[in-house]
């Protein structure tokens, strides 16, 4: 930009300007902008600049917004007004930001599909601050199980630590289907990609608190103890696999049985409430 300066025959330097076109005499002619004018005119052109992008992305969310009002998942029509419209904002940015691969012939991952993936996810993280899994970025779906050449078993989903989430669709969907039995794949596969993702040193790094993240492994780590001595339990035996595993699982069933989980483990039903900072037994979304 060019830089201009004028200085009178005094030699002062005059205020900021710009060019006013003058009706009455048909001519261009210099008005002068006092420094607070010139400030207000900065900031309402940066104004501007902001609503313009604003509505950008506001036509950028509103296919992804108009699915997920179609859909009505269970999570989100349970939301106040004001909160329902924080969560599509969310699940839209959600899926803007990630890349959808379809595996499998002739299968094709949909609009309506991505909105319930991101839904799953922005469930899962709605009470914190904006997290968006980045380290994630790719999201693999196959249509059914898939076989795994390096574990040598078929697979509904897993995390990966390269960045992808994979899913088998037929089983994020039957996870939906009933909403009360503590199965649900997108929260599982979402609640591990969560979990890794706090540690990985990225521009999302650290986002669970320290203190209740540490709470929340101390009684993990008991109740894991125990369960080895006692297998029946309320959480199914999956969840003793590991720390990941405890943390995914428990994620299911405080989403889908709340009550329960918050009557059979109370304690440990509170601290995952605090870490996640929304209470479902209670519904309270976001602390």
């Amino acid at each position: 930009m060019a830089n201009f300066s004028f200085l009178s025959d005094a030699g002062w330097r005059l205020p900021p300007f710009c060019i006013r076109y003058s009706a009455g005499l048909g001519s261009l002619e210099l008005a002068e902008l006092t420094h607070v004018q010139a400030l207000l005119m900065v900031l309402l052109v940066f104004m501007l600049m902001q609503l313009i992008q604003y509505g950008v992305k506001l036509l950028r969310f509103r296919p992804y917004i108009k699915m997920l009002q179609r859909q009505q998942p269970a999570y989100y029509a349970a939301l106040p007004p004001h909160l329902r419209r924080r969560f599509e904002r969310r699940v839209a940015d959600f899926v803007l930001r990630k890349t959808f691969i379809s595996r499998g012939r002739h299968f094709k991952v949909t609009l309506a599909m991505e909105v319930s993936i991101a839904a799953a996810a922005v469930q899962l993280t709605f009470g914190l601050a904006p997290v968006f899994l980045s380290h994630f970025s790719k999201i693999l779906v196959y249509p059914d199980r898939y076989y795994s050449t390096i574990s040598k078993r078929y697979h509904c989903g897993e995390v990966n630590m390269r960045g992808y989430i994979v899913l088998s669709w037929k089983d994020f969907e039957s996870g939906y289907r009933n909403g009360t039995d503590g199965f649900n794949l997108g929260l599982h596969e979402m609640a591990h990609a969560l979990h890794f993702e706090n540690i990985i040193q990225n521009n999302e790094y650290g986002f669970l608190d320290s203190a209740h993240l540490q709470q929340w492994n101390e009684l993990a780590a008991h109740e894991m103890q125990l369960r080895q001595q006692k297998p029946e339990g309320f959480l199914r035996l999956q969840a003793c696999h590991d720390e990941h595993e405890f943390f995914a699982v428990s994620t299911e069933s405080f989403f889908e049985r709340p009550h329960h989980f918050s009557q059979h483990h109370p304690d440990l039903y509170q601290a995952l409430a605090t870490l996640l900072q929304q209470d479902p037994a209670r519904q309270v979304y976001q602390v």
